[in-house]
């Protein structure tokens, strides 16, 4: 009797082990078909491939075939949209254009590139007139720790659609790393003869002008701005020797004078460029352009390097870096 209930134990026994394996075995391969499961446990979203490259930040598309058979974006799936948003612009990240290219050294490419960067300059050195008539300009700006580029530009500016470029007139320009001075003086206004060229060029660049007191800021107001500063230079541009109403000028002669009044006033003598007028409006011919970078050049430990530099015509008077 004993034997018999010690049969039907074990026979008990075997059979509850025989059902607790085949539940484990069941539960085991439901989770190995599971595609899902990975080795860090439940996945999200299935990739069908790495995001694609020029895609719009959080636009990278992925394949939720948990969900359906379409096509989602991340955004659709990430609830926070606030992770989207774009990271802001620095002076490292952002690719702006630099002011300061470089010079073209073939003469058509110059021709556009002086067109081309004169029209676009922030400040154009001639003035408006004023009640019709024409006025000399002294254009200041301060360029001392300014993080923002400036473009000057001589040749833009239409009369009776007509670009005015230096086609007989004279211009002065200053520069140093605090700022710069640009000056224009109209021929038939200034150069007449001494006394009228005494009034309107040397009494100017002295005294200013009182038509459009901005643009027309003397040279002797701002004269500690360029006096014994580092990359201190200036130009004179004036026309070959010609006929002003019938009488003949030596616009070397006067503008001789002008060098040494800027001399007087500066410390500075300026170089004297003699051009010759040309009536063709669609090459660097008469025109000028000065223009500042505070971003010119990054050194090795990428800090970036300001610089100015004075075009005229064809000539590239080179990159002042400070």
């Amino acid at each position: 009797m004993r034997s018999q209930i010690q049969t039907i134990i074990l026979l008990f026994v075997g059979f509850l082990c025989a059902v607790s394996f085949a539940g484990c075995s069941g539960c085991s391969k439901r989770q190995n078909n599971n595609p899902w499961i990975g080795r860090r446990g439940l996945s999200l979203v299935k990739r069908d491939g790495r995001a694609k490259c020029g895609t719009t930040p959080g636009g990278a598309e992925l394949d939720d075939r948990s969900i359906g058979t379409h096509r989602q974006t991340r955004r659709d799936i990430l609830p926070n949209k606030r992770n989207l948003a774009p990271l802001p612009k620095t002076a490292h990240l952002a690719l702006t254009k630099r002011t300061l290219e470089e010079f073209p050294s073939d003469d058509d490419d110059r021709d556009t590139f002086m067109v081309e960067h004169v029209n676009d300059a922030d400040l154009d050195v001639v003035p408006d007139p004023v009640n019709g008539n024409d006025i000399n300009s002294g254009q200041f700006r301060r360029i001392e720790g300014s993080d923002d580029r400036l473009t000057i530009g001589l040749g833009h500016k239409e009369n009776d659609g007509t670009p005015i470029r230096l086609t007989g007139c004279t211009a002065l320009i200053v520069m140093s790393e605090k700022a710069v001075w640009f000056g224009h003086f109209w021929e038939t206004l200034a150069y007449e003869d001494d006394k009228v060229f005494q009034k309107y060029v040397i009494d100017f660049i002295n005294n200013g002008g009182t038509d459009k007191p901005d643009e027309q800021q003397s040279l002797k107001a701002h004269a500690d701005d360029f006096k014994d500063q580092p990359g201190r230079s200036a130009w004179i541009l004036y026309p070959e020797a010609d006929e002003v109403d019938g009488k003949p000028v030596d616009y070397k002669e006067m503008n001789t004078r002008l060098q040494q009044e800027v001399v007087k006033l500066t410390g500075i003598t300026p170089t004297m460029v003699e051009y010759s007028p040309t009536d063709d409006n669609d090459k660097a011919l008469g025109r000028s352009l000065y223009q500042y970078d505070p971003e010119a050049r990054e050194e090795d430990d990428d800090e970036p390097v300001r610089g100015f530099r004075f075009i005229h015509e064809y000539k590239d008077e080179g990159i002042h870096y400070f």
